[in-house]
């Protein structure tokens, strides 16, 4: 077993499918199916049901994923440990956020990190929920998360950071039932329907 195919097995479960991953990985996709079978052999078990031209995880790839994961992005690390002592001149900082902290904070994070660092690539992963953010962080999908909380989150397999606050503005229209009110707060919500 090698780090290649751990990385193309993931590519297959991240895609939905053989052909997608070859894509993205830039390889044939009967060069991808030899991997996976080399890994298969290795691991003495088949990965995933091929159902025509889909790609279904057996029980033996589901229990993989998390351990291909964590091993992808311990080598990750070593390399960024690397990377590190000089100077990160290079390298790749994946990044989970939902979409609404993806354009602010975000952005200004990313510009302020660029600047001393322009050679390491941050990539942006979607997250939907604050629970997805979690898991992506939480299983080493990402090495950071983005995420709103109104209060501490309750997840004690992740280290949480207070990065701001953000301000919101209420639209309304001047004559509606929510107008003539120069500050809201959760608290005016109640008993206003």
């Amino acid at each position: 077993m090698d780090i290649r195919q751990l990385e193309h097995f993931l590519a297959i479960v991240d895609q939905g499918g053989f052909n997608r991953a070859a894509s993205v990985l830039y390889v044939s996709q009967p060069a991808l199916s030899q991997t996976v079978q080399a890994l298969e052999r290795d691991l003495g078990s088949a990965l995933f049901h091929r159902i025509g031209r889909r790609a279904v995880l057996t029980e033996a790839g589901e229990a993989l994923i998390e351990r291909a994961r964590a091993a992808v992005r311990s080598l990750a690390t070593a390399r960024a440990s690397v990377a590190a002592v000089h100077e990160l001149r290079e390298g790749r900082l994946d990044v989970a956020a939902m979409p609404s902290q993806a354009v602010e904070p975000l952005t200004s994070m990313i510009r302020a990190f660029s600047t001393p660092w322009p050679g390491v690539a941050v990539v942006i992963k979607a997250a939907f929920t604050r629970q997805d953010v979690i898991d992506m962080v939480r299983t080493g999908a990402v090495e950071l998360g983005l995420l709103a909380a109104a209060g501490p989150l309750p997840d004690k397999e992740v280290a949480c950071y207070l990065v701001g606050e953000q301000r919101f503005v209420l639209v309304v229209p001047p004559d509606g039932r929510f107008s003539g009110r120069s500050r809201w707060t959760a608290g005016n919500w109640q008993g206003s329907a």
